[in-house]
């Protein structure tokens, strides 16, 4: 059986559970895989785009892309894997195909498959968006997808927050930047609260949206999944908001990332779902 050469890029990347994932797949389907975690941390001088391309050279099937490199690596990509997914301005995902690499954001389409499962036919509304880096840009492309009304981006990087609202605009989504003095309102007035900042996180204590402005609103997603309940996701569920996890993200974009590599789409049970839930 011949082993597919896959691997993970990114910085503080030890406790990642994706290698698992990927090689819990590879078992149901019958394939071999050999995945890779690439830590940038503990690497001097780092270049990625240099390892993709040593990558591509020593025969590797792809790699996936994780914080920070996904916005850097979209100008390797010679073609976008799925159509559409250029409109992002990052990838997540890479395949290499003779001299051709494939860009594809799992990220963008994990997150509509999550939406349509946890949120069936709702549609998004208005949306307030905090963090508009790798997968911010990659979860508003996809809200306009899904016809969202109007995204409200907020970022204290105001060059990311202009950029991406840039975009959502060049594709006819209609979208603005927050200013720092309206957040409050922006929040207040939002159907759906998105989190794409790394607030919540382990190690970075807090909310990127005050609680104490939550409660008007319909839904709400969190882009961290460790741990799985943070405090704004908790504050929305208290509050009685539908809630999206950053583990439905995760799961379905590890998922997406499997077919992009191998060809092949499962379909899985419930129980799995669980059992891979169980791992956090």
């Amino acid at each position: 059986m011949k082993t597919l050469h896959l691997g993970l890029v990114g910085s503080g990347l030890q406790h990642s559970r994706m290698p698992a994932l990927q090689e819990y797949l590879s078992k149901l389907a019958g394939i071999s895989i050999d995945y890779q975690l690439v830590d940038s941390q503990l690497m001097e001088n780092f270049n990625p785009l240099e390892f993709v391309a040593r990558a591509s050279a020593a025969g590797y099937v792809g790699l996936n892309i994780t914080h920070p490199y996904k916005q850097l690596v979209a100008s390797l990509a010679t073609r976008p894997g799925k159509a559409g997914h250029e409109k992002i301005g990052s990838y997540n995902t890479l395949r290499f195909e003779g001299d051709d690499i494939l860009g594809t954001n799992t990220d963008y389409s994990g997150f509509i498959r999550a939406y349509e499962s946890g949120r069936n036919e709702s549609l998004p509304g208005r949306v307030y968006i905090a963090g508009a880096g790798g997968v911010g840009r990659a979860v508003a492309m996809a809200l306009g997808q899904l016809g969202c009304q109007e995204i409200l981006v907020y970022d204290q990087n105001n060059v990311q927050s202009t950029s991406l609202v840039q975009g959502l605009i060049q594709q006819g989504i209609q979208a603005s930047v927050v200013s720092e003095k309206d957040v409050r309102e922006s929040i207040k007035s939002a159907d759906g609260l998105v989190n794409c900042t790394q607030m919540g996180m382990h190690g970075h204590p807090g909310s990127a949206i005050d609680p104490e402005l939550i409660g008007a609103q319909q839904w709400a997603f969190d882009a961290v999944y460790t741990p799985l309940e943070t405090l704004f996701l908790t504050t929305c569920r208290e509050q009685g908001l539908d809630c999206l996890t950053g583990f439905d993200l995760w799961i379905n974009q590890g998922l997406d990332a499997f077919t992009v590599f191998t060809g092949k789409e499962l379909q899985l049970e419930e129980t799995f779902f669980n059992s891979v839930l169980g791992w956090f």
